[in-house]
C-alpha cells in the first residue's frame, strides 16, 4: 500500500491552487497492475513475511513456525490480489487512493493497517462476503485506524476502490496480521489452491461492472 502511482500528472494551469496535501494531479485511467505470481514469492521465500507483523503468532506458537506459516500463506494468496495506486501524498494529512482486485472466492486473512489511517472502502463491481452481510456494487464500509477485518471476495470476485486521508501512526506496522492461530492460516492457504484456477485479473478498472452488465442482461433476454 505504500507504492506510489507511476501516470500522475500535474496541471500547470493550476498554480496557485495548492493545498496543504498538494496540487490539482490527474491519473490517467491506468490499467490494472498484474499481480505479483508465486514464482516471484518463491525467489525470495525467505522474506515473504517480512511485510506482515505477525508478533502475536509468534508469541503463541514460536518465531519460526508463524513465520513459516505466514509466508506459505503469502504465496498461497499472491496471485488473486492486485492493488493498482491512483493517487499518493506525502505528509501527515495526505489523501490515497487505490483500486482493489479480489480474484472469485479470494479468502482474505484478518488482519489492520494501523500505519496508514482511517479508510473508507467502496465496491466498484462484483461483491464480498463480510461476516453474515453480502456487499455488492454500491457498498461501502469504514474501518477506524487499526481496526481488524477480512472478508471472502464473490463468485466473480471483487473490485473495491480504498481512500484514506492521512491520520495513521507512522511508527506503526503497516499489516498486522490478526489471525488467532496457525490451523486458522492453513485453512486460508487450502481455500486459495481451492479457488486460483478461476483467478483472472480485470483489464481495467470496472470490468466487473460491465460483466454483471453483460450478465443481467443476458438473464432478462432468456
Amino acid at each position: 500500500m505504500s507504492a506510489k502511482p507511476e501516470d500522475v500528472m500535474q496541471d500547470s494551469e493550476s498554480k496557485g491552487f495548492v493545498s496543504e496535501r498538494g496540487p490539482f494531479v490527474i491519473n490517467a485511467n491506468p490499467p490494472v497492475k498484474e499481480p505479483h505470481t508465486r514464482e516471484e514469492v518463491d525467489a525470495q521465500f525467505d522474506k515473504a513475511a517480512d511485510a506482515f507483523d505477525h508478533e502475536e503468532l509468534a508469541a503463541q506458537f514460536g518465531s519460526d513456525e508463524a513465520r513459516q506459516k505466514v509466508a506459505e500463506m503469502v504465496r498461497a494468496l499472491t496471485p488473486g490480489t492486485s492493488t493498482t495506486m491512483l493517487l499518493w501524498q506525502e505528509g501527515e494529512n495526505g489523501m490515497s487512493l487505490s483500486h482493489n482486485w479480489f480474484g472469485p472466492n479470494f479468502p482474505l486473512f484478518r488482519h489492520c493497517h494501523p500505519r496508514f489511517g482511517d479508510c473508507l472502502y467502496y465496491v466498484v463491481g462484483g461483491e464480498l462476503l463480510m461476516g453474515n452481510r453480502r456487499l455488492g456494487r454500491g457498498s461501502t464500509f469504514f474501518l477506524p485506524n487499526g481496526q481488524p477485518y477480512k472478508f471472502t471476495a464473490g463468485p466473480d470476485g471483487v473490485e473495491v476502490l480504498e481512500f484514506r486521508a492521512g491520520g495513521g501512526d507512522k511508527e506503526a506496522s503497516g499489516t498486522i496480521v490478526k489471525e488467532t492461530s496457525l490451523d486458522a492460516i492453513q485453512q486460508i492457504i487450502d481455500r486459495s489452491y481451492e479457488v486460483d484456477s478461476e483467478w483472472q485479473v480485470p483489464e481495467r478498472m470496472g470490468d466487473l461492472v460491465q460483466r454483471e452488465s453483460v450478465s443481467s442482461a443476458d438473464s432478462r433476454a432468456e
